[in-house]
């Protein structure tokens, strides 16, 4: 009997694609390159995988399982499991305990450019703004495929602005072109794209 189905019944149906989204964000081209960490745990592995288990120890997943915290590790492990076999860019392992993704991953100088060519810089926002409220803001705009808040270096404490990507350049374009007409809970916000803001910064520098 497959217990992890009682289990999923747990999760609402807007939890289980925030499952595989996040999953999916930790192993793209916008995180995996960055995330030192987790792309040294790939490359230990002669074939990509990391353990599920693992995994569901990060924060962000942590806080979307939470519903299911009185339920056996390899319970939760295999309802993760039957998430993440319904994506399109991941695969799991023949034991279904681990998880990869498909795609080779290319240079960090590639993906960074590329990446970059698709961001967007945008301020301000209120120190209670989460990353599920910003990501439902923007996708009203275009399809988002992450969200990074701005922290300080010592405090950690969120900046009020954040780094949009978006699924490319002309989305980019499209997002600026409504800049004027953007407001988040009262406040205009000041939208440019991410090369030009961090151009900016080096040039107050000097």
């Amino acid at each position: 009997m497959d217990k992890s189905a009682g289990t999923l019944a747990c999760l609402e149906d807007e939890t289980k694609v925030k499952v595989k989204l996040q999953v999916e964000f930790y192993f793209s081209d916008s995180n995996l390159p960055r995330d030192k960490f987790l792309r040294e745990t790939v490359s230990a592995d002669p074939d990509g995988f990391v353990d599920i288990a693992l995994i569901i120890t990060f924060s962000r997943l942590r806080y979307l399982l939470h519903p299911l915290g009185g339920l056996q590790e390899e319970e939760i492990i295999a309802a993760v499991a039957n998430i993440l076999a319904t994506s399109d860019s991941l695969t799991l392992s023949e034991d279904r305990r681990r998880v990869r993704r498909l795609a080779e991953l290319r240079g960090r100088e590639e993906l960074d450019a590329e990446v970059e060519a698709r961001s967007v810089y945008a301020s301000p926002f209120p120190m209670t703004a989460t990353i599920d409220h910003l990501k439902d803001y923007f996708s009203t705009y275009a399809k988002v495929l992450s969200i990074r808040l701005r922290r300080h270096v010592m405090s950690k404490d969120f900046k009020g602005s954040v780094f949009v990507e978006l699924a490319d350049p002309k989305s980019c374009l499209q997002l600026l072109s409504k800049a004027s007409a953007l407001e988040y809970e009262g406040a205009k916000l000041h939208v440019l794209m991410k090369k030009d803001y961090l151009q900016s910064k080096v040039a107050t520098r000097v």
